[in-house]
């Protein structure tokens, strides 16, 4: 049976997930409609911007320039403060609605999953014409939109999803990848970063079609295994599984993420890493146990792997506390090369936590959150969603 994969990825995420949230508190415009961006910190000139709406993009502003080059394009644009306790929230949702009708997934990232819809092409019917159902589904339950990649492999997917925005389903099949791909330019070719593009150009390669007919003993001498990576990309080729989510209480419990692109944004990597600091905090307490130590991985760009841990006296397993230390460990670690992986996992489990009482007390703040935090996994527990959340600043 022909492999078939489909990939998910939320238009706009956050800006559309951060339209959501002003509705529902009463805003009275639609910012997705509006020309608006997510950045970290509106009060300073140079915050990042993070996401930006449709409208904003096309007078230019979009990631990552910062808010004083896009005020100077457009010096009215609504600036919005990103709130990933939310964001996390409706990606739950959606992930959670998705596991109720497929088994096999993996997460990619906040906003963006890949499906096998290998053994379900009997009980729901022709792909194609079942991404539109789960498309219009899926805004109409949760009101954001989402593009749909259709392929025989993940990379194939991934790269149709990527076509026209927003709203659409768009189909990447083995026999359509020549035609399809590659006449573009080699920087939409998945996993080609900013150095590899340079290198490629360099030697005289620009387009996808380009490289995936160059030699490839050329390519590893010049790039090394990216070179190989690459040139399998540029020919369709990926028999990667789907990477689902799946953990081992004697080994730890951790998430990682391969990167799009070579990043070195340190509040994108807090974003992963927050994601990840999340998905470990409730595994913890779903087995009600803590963690002594903490470990972040780091591969650069050159393939080069850093993994570092710190232990702990007193074991942790709330989210803000796993995410300030993960921070604190990724400081450690960078050596401020771009990033093609991060990840983030916990070991040494106890069933149980003494926390030594100091003049300062905050080890009994810390125990009276992890009581507030209980509380909360219970009534979401109870009522099958996060229908309360733990009020967090990410800074």
């Amino acid at each position: 049976m022909e492999r078939i994969i489909l990939h998910i990825d939320v238009n706009s995420a956050f800006l559309s997930w951060s339209a959501l949230k002003l509705l529902e508190e009463g805003y009275s415009k639609d910012i997705r409609n509006e020309i608006s961006v997510i950045a970290g910190n509106p009060k300073k000139r140079h915050g990042v911007i993070v996401a930006a709406s449709i409208p904003a993009k096309k007078m230019g502003i979009k990631p990552p320039i910062n808010l004083y080059e896009a005020r100077k394009k457009y010096n009215d644009l609504i600036v919005v403060t990103p709130d990933y306790e939310y964001y996390y929230k409706k990606s739950k949702e959606l992930i959670d609605y998705l596991k109720s009708l497929f088994t096999d997934i993996q997460q990619y990232s906040i906003d963006e999953c890949f499906i096998d819809y290998t053994s379900f092409k009997k009980l729901y019917g022709n792909e194609v014409d079942f991404a539109y159902k789960l498309k219009d589904e899926i805004y109409k339950r949760f009101k954001f939109t989402v593009n749909i990649g259709i392929g025989n492999n993940k990379l194939c997917a991934k790269m149709a999803s990527d076509f026209e925005k927003p709203n659409k389903v768009h189909t990447l099949y083995y026999y359509e990848f020549k035609d399809k791909v590659w006449n573009m330019d080699i920087s939409n070719l998945f996993m080609a970063g900013k150095a590899s593009c340079k290198k490629l150009r360099e030697l005289n390669i620009n387009t996808i079609g380009e490289l995936a007919n160059s030699d490839l003993n050329m390519l590893i001498r010049n790039l090394k295994s990216q070179g190989k990576l690459l040139y399998e990309y540029a020919n369709g080729i990926d028999d990667s599984p789907l990477d689902i989510d799946r953990y081992d209480e004697r080994k730890g419990i951790g998430f990682s993420r391969t990167l799009e692109y070579d990043m070195e944004n340190v509040e994108e990597i807090y974003k992963y890493l927050y994601d990840f600091s999340k998905k470990i905090s409730e595994k913890l307490r779903e087995k009600s146990v803590y963690a002594n130590t903490l470990v972040i991985t780091i591969r650069n760009s050159s393939f080069k792997t850093y993994n570092h841990q710190q232990k702990f006296f007193n074991g942790i397993n709330l989210t803000d506390d796993i995410y300030q230390k993960s921070k604190d460990l990724f400081i450690q670690t960078w050596d401020k090369e771009p990033i093609r992986l991060i990840g983030l996992r916990v070991t040494d489990f106890t069933d149980s936590n003494s926390f030594q009482l100091s003049i300062f007390d905050e080890n009994i703040k810390e125990k009276e959150d992890e009581k507030i935090q209980n509380i909360i996994d219970k009534i979401n527990k109870d009522y099958g969603k996060e229908v309360i959340n733990k009020g967090n600043k990410l800074i």
